[in-house]
């Protein structure tokens, strides 16, 4: 940020604290772009705002610059054959990230090899390697660092903290305030990452951002009226005219992955498809996109039934099986998870597959919620600063460093896979789970999971005003009723 600030110094400009963090991405080439042109342009203003930038979008596209769509972060793959050692450097790029994270805590830290025979207090920050009930009931962890490995020990008589301690999971990067000695240190608190903002993020664009996805397109149960009446709908062709005053302020798409059911991906998969090639099924996908107007901005990351692997992170959706998506000039195609920037706003999308584990792992999220509350396990997601910590809980696939850590506080986090819309705010940050376009499945109703399909979340950047729509039926419908308006304040987590 401070090169940034100094580009802009150079030639007498200031810049105020919204549009430097907006810039703060940007190479410093595209920078002295927009300089040059606001320089050509005569601009008088000393201070730049977004407002001054506003004024001369036609000039930046003219020069090739999008202002209001970025990609902010993207997967960095080992494009050669993997061997033990990356996953050995994986694990330790994740503990090195998650432990820059936890120091800007302030904590004063301790190595485990620095403990020594005598009795003190000490903070570690440690991966969780191992856990173990004892028989008086108490909770052993084995927890190690770069330096070595020690045993904690919880005791159950601290009720809080011994839930805290029971929702760990294997491979959390947390701190443990201990005391005691190398033989055996006691747990007298535990501080997650804990990843959020110290304010929500208010725009000052009226426009809408809309979340969909899990099409599963070549299933028999794909609801294809329904998509196109929300096409349609998007496009201003259905809905009251209140509906389609909305329609026309919806300028980003966000489309988190399963967007085709895939070919293969489970056993006895083919009696369930009418579209049985995976090239077909992204043809009609491409049909479908095609359709939508182009002052639409549409980011589609994959899912575990699209044609990439099933480990995570994921890749793009190759030009080799989905040729026509490429044809779509305002359809941009990003790997799973990844960052975008739309006007300011900062959104992690994520398609969600390891909701179903962290369901599976932490009992107190399967009695109380089971699969009806996807945002609340993103909620653990956050707290935790990692969207799959637990080796095995995912297939890793091994990159330069792990991507799946949270290390930039988000905006909005935007998942699917669960099938249910559902919209609620953590730590100042908004997570929105998408709906699909699928009716119920005999594995949902084997696993006891019932979609609401066919809603779509937005969300307005000026107001942070939150609207569901059903395109369920003939007649397009709030969720609750037409007035439903739900405004996250601060306050609400």
């Amino acid at each position: 940020m401070v090169e940034i600030l100094k580009l802009f110094m150079s030639k007498g400009f200031f810049v105020d604290r919204e549009v430097l963090s907006f810039f703060s991405s940007w190479k410093k080439e595209e920078v002295e772009k927009v300089i040059k042109i606001l320089v050509d342009e005569g601009v008088k203003e000393r201070i730049v705002t977004k407002g001054v930038i506003s004024k001369y979008i036609d000039k930046f596209k003219e020069n090739d610059l999008v202002l209001d769509l970025r990609i902010l972060s993207s997967v960095k793959f080992l494009y050669r054959r993997m061997v033990v050692g990356d996953f050995v450097r994986h694990f330790c790029s994740r503990y090195e990230i998650l432990k820059n994270v936890l120091m800007r805590k302030r904590e004063e830290l301790s190595s485990i090899r620095k403990i020594s025979g005598g009795r003190g207090f000490y903070n570690i920050i440690g991966m969780v390697a191992e856990k173990r009930i004892t028989k008086n009931k108490n909770l052993l962890i084995e927890v190690e660092d770069l330096s070595g490995r020690v045993v904690v020990l919880v005791n159950n008589d601290k009720k809080d903290l011994f839930e805290s301690a029971m929702s760990l999971m294997l491979d959390d990067v947390v701190v443990f305030r201990v005391s005691g000695s190398g033989e055996m240190l006691f747990v007298n608190d535990i501080v997650f990452p804990e990843v959020g903002l110290d304010v929500e993020k208010i725009g000052d664009i009226d426009e809408y951002v809309a979340f969909s996805g899990d099409f599963h397109i070549g299933s028999k149960n794909f609801l294809e009226s329904n998509v196109l009446r929300f096409v349609n709908w998007l496009n201003g062709g259905v809905g009251n005219e209140r509906q389609k005053q909305i329609a026309r302020k919806v300028k980003c798409l966000i489309l988190v992955g399963d967007m085709v059911d895939g070919v293969g991906v489970y056993s006895g998969q083919e009696s369930w498809l009418n579209i049985k090639d995976i090239k077909g099924q992204y043809k009609k996908l491409g049909e479908i996109l095609g359709k939508i107007r182009k002052d639409v901005k549409i980011i589609m990351c994959a899912g575990q039934h699209d044609a990439v692997w099933v480990g995570e992170p994921q890749k793009t959706v190759s030009e080799k099986w989905a040729g026509d998506l490429y044809k779509i000039e305002n359809l941009k195609l990003v790997s799973n998870p990844t960052m975008v920037d739309f006007n300011g706003f900062k959104i992690l999308m994520y398609h969600g597959a390891s909701i179903n584990r962290f369901i599976d792992e932490m009992g107190g999220l399967r009695v109380e919620f089971g699969h009806k509350s996807p945002t609340r396990v993103v909620r653990e997601m956050l707290k935790r600063g990692h969207l799959a910590p637990m080796h095995g809980l995912m297939d890793y696939v091994p990159c330069e460093v792990d991507p799946m850590v949270i290390d930039v506080a988000p905006d909005i986090v935007a998942t699917g896979d669960q099938h249910r819309a559902e919209v609620d705010c953590y730590n100042n940050i908004l997570m929105v789970a998408s709906s699909c376009w699928q009716s119920v499945t005999p594995f949902e109703e084997k696993i006891g999971n019932v979609p609401e399909p066919c809603r779509v979340p937005l969300f307005n950047l000026k107001t942070r005003e939150i609207k569901i729509l059903d395109f369920s039926d003939e007649d397009i419908k709030w969720e609750s009723g037409d007035d439903l308006v739900c405004k996250l304040e601060a306050g609400d987590v």
